[in-house]
C-alpha cells in the first residue's frame, strides 16, 4: 500500500489521539499506590483464568460477572474500577479458588493491623519485601 504523507501524519495524529483515550495500563512506571493495589487484584483474575485454561466468556459464567467486566479486569483497564468493584469481584471468584480466598483472608488481617511507629512498619515493609523476592526466585525456579 502506498500513502500520502498527508494520510500518513492523520494517522499518526489519530493514533496520538486514542492513546490518550486508553484506559489500560501502558506505563507501570508512574502507577499510584491506589493503581498498584488495582494490578495486583487483576492479577488475581489473569492467573485464576491461566489455571483453569478458561477464556472471558468462561469466568463470566462461572463468576455471573459480565463478560465485558472480566476482559477490562483481565486486560488490566484500571482506570474503569474502583478498588471496591474489584475486591467485590474478587470475592466472587474466591468462591471458586482457594489461593483467592487465603488471599482475601490476608488482606482482611493486614487491614487489622494496628497503626505502628515507622521503626517497626520500615522492619515489616523490609520482611515483605525479602519474602516477595524470595517467592519469586522460587517461582523462577519453578517455570
Amino acid at each position: 500500500m502506498n500513502y500520502k504523507n498527508e494520510d500518513v501524519l492523520e494517522r499518526i495524529n489519530n493514533a496520538k489521539k486514542n492513546q490518550k483515550k486508553l484506559t489500560h495500563v501502558t506505563d507501570k512506571s508512574s502507577l499510584s499506590v491506589e493503581d498498584k493495589v488495582k494490578m495486583s487484584l487483576c492479577k488475581h483474575f489473569v492467573q485464576f483464568a491461566n489455571e483453569k485454561k478458561l477464556k472471558s466468556k468462561e469466568l463470566s459464567v462461572l463468576t455471573g460477572i459480565p463478560t465485558s467486566r472480566i476482559s477490562e479486569i483481565t486486560n488490566y483497564k484500571i482506570k474503569k474500577f474502583s478498588v471496591d468493584q474489584l475486591l467485590k469481584n474478587l470475592t466472587i471468584l474466591g468462591d471458586h479458588s482457594p489461593r483467592i480466598r487465603e488471599y482475601l483472608v490476608f488482606i482482611e488481617k493486614a487491614i487489622e493491623v494496628p497503626a505502628l511507629k515507622v521503626a517497626e512498619t520500615r522492619k515489616l515493609t523490609k520482611g515483605i519485601r525479602a519474602f516477595v523476592e524470595n517467592c519469586e526466585e522460587v517461582s523462577f525456579v519453578h517455570a
